[in-house]
């Protein structure tokens, strides 16, 4: 113990105690609870100044005695480096300096209580008492280890701007990422940089951020990733926002969902990929809801693909929306779904917008060419279901089967058809009804056009131009026919059949 100037009477502590009225100047340091002295009214003025001179892991709790407060609140925390002085007053203490301070925010800088993401990782992983925000000062933070995320409470990691506030790799990083998130953790206004690290990015594990824990929720907003093998990785079923974001150079993957458990989630939103061989990789998964929106892919290579779908491992999708994006015409856009598979396995991907390629609205077309079937009908007035058979048929997200078309979709529709064709009866001067059956429910027949036959066996034209409201997954249209007349034999000579959904 020594007198300073001024009077003040320098103490140094480095276990929890009850401080003395004349230890006026505390250095503290460990992790260590400092309880002031019991005070009353008479001891107004009394000031007593404590400051951390510890480590970065270091957090100094300052208690008040008995049941008096300090400014009005039970405790008060410093962390290293920083110093308050507590003044007696009113049989409670207050704090001496002016300071607005919002609990749990954070910040690394080189003047602050911590210099190093590690520091700070360090800290929290010993006295992480709520949601916290780590708050990157400009300038560069290099990561020679992997930062292990897996802590009690959600944490944000927050720059400047995205390209003042850089997380770069350093030596010791090789072969591994530079953060494995287990728990809840968002990324914000950050710059992730792997060309600090020479060959860094250029091997497989070499990934900005992965994401290996079930049902946990993720943000990534106002973040540039550069040259990395994948930038972003999840392996689990995590729930991931990517906005605002931008990806360069990636050796391999963008943004890769490999989920091993059902329910992955992922809102890709206003997101630019430029020359990554493969933007994002819908690779492994099932039941998954996926939204990609206003995206941008700039594609150097002609192997280069902006978005790819693997069936053959990612099983299933509750939710796929691909739309409003758009892609320089280099490589491959879209890949991997098949709107024509009869199972309808892909038929409920959304996929529309998209500048660079169609629509893949569910359509069809049916092409009938010198059909000779015959279709007979018994009994006047009486709807029965035209005979032909396809001579082609281009579906997508519809089976077709001959003169029978069924929506597969999951996604609710209004349907406009278009069917022009020619057709002959064996009789003359009988009236002709061609209309489309929806279900097989010939009560509520759908555009029906009546065709006047003046001359048996003779071809005559005919049209109709449909419009069904709130189609529905199964669904199928069929075309039939009836005559005025009994005993009729009709050809559909030729058909022409178009029908989209919007």
């Amino acid at each position: 113990m020594a007198n300073g100037q001024g009077g003040l009477n320098n103490v140094t502590k480095t276990v929890s105690t009850i401080l003395l009225s004349t230890e006026t100047m505390v250095l503290a340091s460990n992790n260590i609870t400092l309880t002031l002295p019991a005070i009353t009214s008479t001891d107004d003025g009394m000031a007593i100044s404590i400051k951390n001179n510890g480590t970065y892991t270091d957090l100094i709790i300052i208690l008040p005695n008995g049941a008096a407060t300090i400014d009005n609140q039970s405790n008060s925390t410093l962390t290293r480096w920083k110093g308050r002085t507590y003044v007696a007053a009113g049989g409670n203490w207050i704090v001496q300096e002016k300071e607005t301070r919002t609990d749990n925010i954070f910040d690394i800088s080189a003047t602050g209580s911590w210099t190093t993401i590690a520091e700070m990782m360090a800290f929290l992983n010993m006295h992480m008492t709520a949601p916290t925000v780590a708050r990157l000062n400009g300038g560069s933070y290099p990561i020679s280890v992997t930062q292990v995320i897996n802590l009690p409470y959600v944490l944000t990691f927050e720059g400047l701007s995205a390209k003042t506030s850089t997380i770069i790799a350093a030596s010791g990083l090789a072969g591994k990422p530079m953060f494995r998130c287990l728990t809840e953790c968002h990324f914000k206004l950050l710059t992730f940089e792997a060309t600090t690290l020479a060959t860094y990015g250029n091997n497989p594990g070499e990934d900005a951020i992965r994401y290996v824990v079930n049902g946990t929720y993720h943000e990534l907003t106002n973040c540039i990733f550069d040259n990395f093998y994948n930038a972003v990785v999840d392996s689990i079923n995590a729930d991931l926002l990517v906005m605002n974001c931008d990806f360069y150079n990636v050796h391999k993957n963008g943004i890769l969902i490999q989920g091993n458990v059902p329910g992955a989630k992922a809102g890709i939103i206003t997101v630019q990929f430029v020359n990554c061989p493969r933007g994002i990789n819908l690779n492994k998964g099932s039941n998954a809801l996926i939204d990609i929106s206003m995206g941008v892919f700039i594609n150097y290579n002609a192997t280069d693909s902006a978005i790819i779908y693997n069936p053959s491992s990612f099983l299933t999708f509750a939710d796929m929306v691909i739309t409003g994006n758009s892609w320089d015409g280099v490589g491959i856009y879209i890949t991997g779904f098949d709107f024509t598979r009869p199972d309808g396995r892909d038929a409920s991907a959304y996929i529309e917008g998209n500048i660079g390629t169609g629509d893949n609205t569910p359509r069809c077309k049916i092409n009938v060419r010198d059909n000779a079937s015959v279709t007979t009908m018994t009994t006047a007035n009486t709807y029965y279901k035209a005979v032909w058979t396809n001579t082609s048929s281009i579906p997508c997200k519809f089976t077709v089967a001959n003169n029978k078309i069924t929506y597969q979709s999951g996604n609710g529709r209004n349907a406009f058809i278009t069917i022009t064709g020619d057709i002959s009866d064996n009789w003359y001067n009988t009236i002709l009804t061609v209309a489309v059956i929806k279900n097989g429910v010939t009560a509520t027949p759908y555009g029906e056009t009546n065709i006047s036959i003046t001359s048996g066996t003779q071809p005559f034209q005919f049209a109709t131009v449909i419009e069904i409201d709130n189609v529905a997954k199964n669904d199928y249209f069929e075309v039939y026919c009836y005559s005025n007349h009994s005993s009729d034999q009709v050809t559909f000579q030729d058909v022409q059949w178009l029908t989209e959904c919007r």
